[in-house]
């Protein structure tokens, strides 16, 4: 008996005569190699980079103005301050909206608020083109930074709005325009408009404490960008900070070692014998956080007079590396109530609450009427980057009756009115039978 040997295992063959027959091999089939194909690369969309505003003629000289004005604002703001609030002002906002109410002033007044601003050198013409210039290119300048600039005004339904100052608002503003009867809706409708504008950053501007009857011109900027490199979340962590009365709190810091890592990241920064400067770049660097820190010797208020426009142009002169760059993770929301007492204190000619505003209407305005100014502020920085709003109003209010209401300790008496002779005096406060 022949063993066979098969390919699929043994057999047996069961003739001795016979020649042992070989199993047929199978043909084999080729195998098929199949190649993956490739995944479509998904290439990042590349950017434009920064895109620099183009400021024309006298715009440029105007701008600089601007920017002085900012930074007196500030310091008038620094120096009203009361409590320990951080404050937080958004000069771009304010002069914008200042900017469209000066179309509507009778022309002295007018001429009064463009000297405050720095800008009494040029007409109101000048100054809408600048506006216009400005918002348009800083709405072109970082397609990877949101900025979104927004203006409105309502007015009474009784009033009749001037057409040429509806027309410089539409034209350099694009400003909504809009009659009101300035009841609840009203005012739901501007609270509306805020929250839209600020993504919900600024949800309420009006209300029983400043609440306009007769027009309200409201500007609202809002910015949200990531940083060009951003802060590693696992090296946030608590750390003191001096606060202004001298005692210590620990607050989220968020933390870079450029050296260290070999990052070799740089920053714009300037240091003398006052203050530290530092510029962080958000993606194409169009835009930039800022920080002046006053040398140890130093204070916030011994510094900030030193502090104009032209520091921030220094500082962008001189960019390069750093060991350590150790910020804040902090959130900030503001409202300036005292604007009007902060304009006014650059120009005691100004007396913003009775500047006249008739050029806006083609119909009397109200004799009572007084002009008011508010801004809402909020700001947010992280790892990631940072997100800012501010919303500026400036109203008409008509003057309310005063009301009083004796729910607290007062004062009293008996007195006899020709001659004022206080009769009896009391204090009133205690307990009563």
């Amino acid at each position: 008996m022949f063993l066979c040997i098969s390919a699929f295992g043994l057999s047996s063959c069961s003739s001795d005569d016979q020649e042992p027959k070989l199993p047929i091999p199978e043909e084999e089939t080729p195998t098929e190699i199949v190649t993956p194909a490739e995944e479509p690369k998904v290439e990042e969309p590349t950017s434009r980079g920064a895109v620099p505003i183009s400021l024309e003629g006298n715009q440029q000289a105007i701008n600089n103005k601007l920017n002085d004005f900012a930074w007196k604002l500030f310091n008038e703001a620094y120096a009203q301050k009361t409590g320990k609030a951080n404050i937080l002002l958004s000069p771009l906002s304010l002069e914008i909206a200042l900017g469209m109410f000066q179309n509507g002033l009778v022309e002295a007044d007018q001429q009064e608020l463009l000297k405050t601003m720095g800008l009494e050198n040029y007409t109101a013409a000048e100054v809408n083109a600048y506006f216009k210039t400005m918002v348009e290119g800083m709405l072109e300048a970082d397609e990877q930074a949101t900025l979104e600039i927004a203006n409105a005004l309502w007015y009474r339904d009784e009033q009749e709005i001037n057409a040429d100052f509806q027309q410089a608002l539409k034209d350099n503003f694009e400003a909504k325009v809009e009659k009101a009867p300035f009841d609840d809706t009203t005012i739901e409708a501007i609270n509306a408009w805020c929250a839209a504008q600020t993504h919900d950053l600024i949800t309420e501007l009006v209300n029983n404490n400043f609440r306009p009857d007769v027009f309200a011109l409201l500007n609202a900027v809002y910015f949200k960008a990531g940083w060009k490199s951003v802060f590693d979340k696992e090296k946030t962590e608590e750390l003191p900070f001096l606060l202004a009365d001298g005692t210590n709190a620990n607050i989220p810091m968020m933390q870079k070692f450029p050296l260290m890592e070999e990052t070799h990241e740089e920053f714009y920064y300037l240091e003398n014998e006052n203050y530290q400067a530092v510029a962080l770049p958000f993606k194409n660097e169009a835009f930039l956080w800022f920080a002046i820190l006053p040398q140890k010797d130093k204070s916030v208020a011994d510094i900030l007079p030193q502090i104009t426009a032209e520091t921030l142009t220094n500082l962008l002169k001189y960019k390069g590396e750093l060991s350590a760059v150790i910020i804040p993770k902090y959130e900030v929301d503001y409202t300036v109530s005292n604007l009007v007492n902060i304009i006014d204190a650059l120009n005691p000619d100004l007396h913003f609450k009775y500047l006249d505003f008739q050029g806006a209407f083609d119909t009397p305005l109200p004799v009572d009427m007084e002009i008011d100014a508010l801004q809402k502020t909020a700001f947010k920085i992280d790892e990631e980057g940072a997100e800012a709003a501010a919303v500026t109003g400036i109203v008409g209010v008509t003057s309310v009756p005063p009301s009083i209401k004796l729910d607290r300790p007062f004062i009293y008496g008996l007195m006899e009115t020709s001659t004022s002779c206080p009769m009896f005096i009391g204090y009133f406060g205690d307990r009563t039978k």
